[in-house]
């Protein structure tokens, strides 16, 4: 694919070409993009300069410092190696690496990154906040403690030092130690508002509720789109028995943050409890497509079931409980309860031994056990927000840098003269979209470009000329069985490429553009199948008469599909867009390590195809290979996707 890269990279080498006589030019207008918080464009300019200067630290660090902010923490850590690699001595690149490996809970590791941080700088007071919070995260908090204190030894005025060493404290259960630091933190600061948060929580755990919810209103004057106050402040009220105004605290708290899953589940329990159950469930399915593995979820809907008397829920939800934790005693209680209701005797009998005998190994091996298996726990207990351990000291350029968090998937384009389309994970792939649909995302039916039409067209002539010369009689062939299949009819767009393929059987176009004619009619016809259609208006009449779509296509039977982009690639093994689409296709059969081995290939000829890393990250993170998924957003991301940020934020933040 020498002349495709040449292409489709022309602009980049002039670029790279003057760049070496103005390196700072580019990285000027990387740091202004930092400074506007287009991290994407960022990225951009950074990348120039390292196709130029691959030996420079500063264009690493900064584009480390995009990529973090856009949320790909592996890409960012990667980048800071590099960095550190062509200057050991970078104090910030060591840092922002330190803060990267806390995202990636790499706290052991983002500690050696302080430790060599202080040995170059030993007198930056934040240095020994970060290393601190990290012991927090693993621990340690009386060595945090140690960290937190020369860190105000440094600044006597340092509000984050006194805020980390009050969770400290709070952890190693000296409150009144907490409340001193939280006191000190506000008296530097008086609208600090994680102060009052956690605060807030400690008063709540004294059962001092007034001065609790003191503290969660004050949390919501300064910040009123905070949703974890309105959580908090419901779980007071819900203790003082205002149940109504504790459903209303965490309607707002949903208001706010729709996806909110210990929002939703708190709701649904309490709605429970005043005797709405059907809206109970509702809230409850929800948290389970949010956070389809969370047991506790399950157990509680099907108790809620249980008492509405749908036994079959019931049972359904406990054993899904129960498969996700086989030792859960309680859930084979309750479905011991739920078998005996439907007259099972002898499986009521059995789940019940079964939870005695865990009961009994608990007893026996209580350190082996946690407390799924102990009868006496409260499964129904409200979930709270508990002292809050985010470390907020994100790469800044002047001013807080914030990523965005809109969610869109990338789909392929139709404007080429030979593109039907180029497939990029099609949305009627189903299983895909279930499970992406489980965790809480919606894909968009929108279509984006995948190439530019000029560098499409130019490869396609470029083959060609090497492959074979299509006379003028199959090139109209191709156009009208294209134009026909864009109106949907599929039958003469078939009738049409079965002509071109006898005129010209080496031609690789005229099977790469049969296979898209016969995915994009299977597609379609699922979608009727979908919607229940059997008949529908034929484009190509314009009379209002219904004609039957009569095929011996298989509707549900991509085989042909396959052979078809097979045999285009290899009659032109170079064409890649045969083998992206080949890939596409192996998804929607379920064939993922058949798609995975394809982006291979492809991306092994064409090593900037951005799309390929994409649809193959996605591969990955639906197989549970988030690493590896993660690692291709990242690159996909870097050669200019954009959309696959949204991804690595979505599903690469630990």
């Amino acid at each position: 694919m020498k002349k495709i890269s040449v292409l489709m990279f022309l602009t980049l080498f002039t670029l790279s070409l003057s760049a070496q006589l103005n390196i700072n030019y580019f990285l000027n207008r990387g740091k202004a993009y930092l400074y506007a918080e287009k991290f994407n464009e960022a990225i951009e300019s950074f990348n120039i300069v390292i196709k130029v200067k691959s030996h420079l630290s500063e264009p690493y660090f900064l584009r480390g410092i995009a990529k973090y902010n856009l949320m790909d923490y592996m890409g960012a850590e990667q980048d800071y190696n590099k960095a550190i690699e062509y200057r050991p001595n970078h104090t910030d690149a060591l840092r922002y690496r330190g803060y990267t490996r806390i995202n990636l809970k790499k706290d052991y590791l983002a500690i050696n990154d302080f430790d060599d941080a202080i040995q170059l700088n030993a007198i930056d007071p934040d240095l020994y906040i970060a290393r601190g919070f990290c012991k927090i995260k693993i621990n340690q908090y009386k060595q945090a403690n140690t960290d937190f204190n020369k860190s105000l030894e440094l600044n006597k005025k340092n509000k984050r030092a006194y805020y980390y060493r009050g969770l400290a404290n709070s952890l190693l259960e000296d409150t009144i130690g907490a409340l001193v630091d939280y006191d000190k933190a506000l008296k530097i600061d008086s609208f600090y508002v994680d102060v009052y948060m956690n605060k807030g929580i400690l008063y709540s755990e004294w059962h001092k509720y007034d001065i609790a919810i003191f503290n969660y209103n004050k949390v919501i004057e300064l910040d009123p789109l905070n949703a974890g106050a309105y959580i908090n402040r419901s779980l007071v009220n819900y203790n003082l028995d205002k149940k109504e105004i504790s459903i209303f605290d965490l309607d707002t708290a949903i208001q706010i943050e729709p996806d909110n899953s210990m929002a939703l589940f708190n709701r649904a329990l309490m709605k429970s409890e005043t005797g709405k159950s059907k809206e109970a469930i509702k809230d409850l399915d929800k948290v389970i497509k949010l956070n389809p593995e969370n047991i506790l979820t399950y157990f509680n809907r099907g108790s809620i079931k249980l008492q509405m008397n749908d036994l079959q829920g019931a049972f359904i939800d406990f054993s899904h409980a129960i498969e996700i934790y086989p030792d859960f005693a309680k859930a084979y209680i309750n479905r011991s309860i739920v078998r005996q209701k439907l007259n099972d005797l002898n499986g009521a009998l059995a789940d019940r031994d079964k939870a005695d005998q865990i009961i009994e190994n608990v007893k026996q091996n209580q350190n082996s056990y946690i407390s799924y298996a102990d009868t006496t726990e409260n499964f129904k207990s409200l979930i709270t927000l508990k002292s809050s351990s985010k470390f907020y000291n994100n790469p800044k350029f002047n001013e807080q840098i914030v990523a965005e968090n809109n969610f869109k998937f990338v789909y392929g384009d139709d404007n080429s003269k030979y593109f039907n389309r180029l497939t990029v994970l099609y949305e009627n792939l189903e299983q895909i979209k279930r499970s992406y649909a489980n965790l809480g995302i919606i894909i968009e039916n929108e279509i984006k470009n995948v190439y530019e039409t000029d560098i499409i067209n130019s490869e396609i002539e470029r083959l060609e000329k090497e492959y074979l010369k299509t006379n003028t009689k199959v090139e109209n062939l191709i156009q009208s069985s294209i134009y026909k299949s864009l109106i949907k009819n599929y039958n003469g767009a078939l009738s049409d490429i079965n002509l071109a393929i006898k005129a010209e059987p080496n031609n690789f176009l005229v099977y790469y553009c049969r296979a898209n004619i016969r995915s994009e009619m299977i597609d379609y016809m699922k979608l009727l199948e979908q919607e229940n259609e059997v008949i529908f208006i034929n484009p190509m009449n314009n009379s209002s008469n219904t004609n039957t779509l009569k095929s011996n296509e298989s509707i549900q039977d991509y085989d042909l599909v396959i052979s078809d982009y097979q045999k285009s690639l290899s009659i032109a093994p170079e064409f890649i867009f045969s083998g992206f689409n080949l890939a596409n296709t192996y998804l929607k059969t379920r064939e993922y390590r058949k798609a995975i081995l394809i982006y291979d290939q492809i991306i092994k000829l064409e090593p900037i195809f951005a799309e390929a890393y994409y649809n193959r990250g996605l591969t990955y993170i639906y197989l549970k290979e988030s690493e590896n998924g993660c690692m291709d957003m990242s690159v996909s991301g870097e050669l200019g996707l954009q959309n696959a940020y949204t991804v690595i934020a979505r599903f690469c933040e630990n």
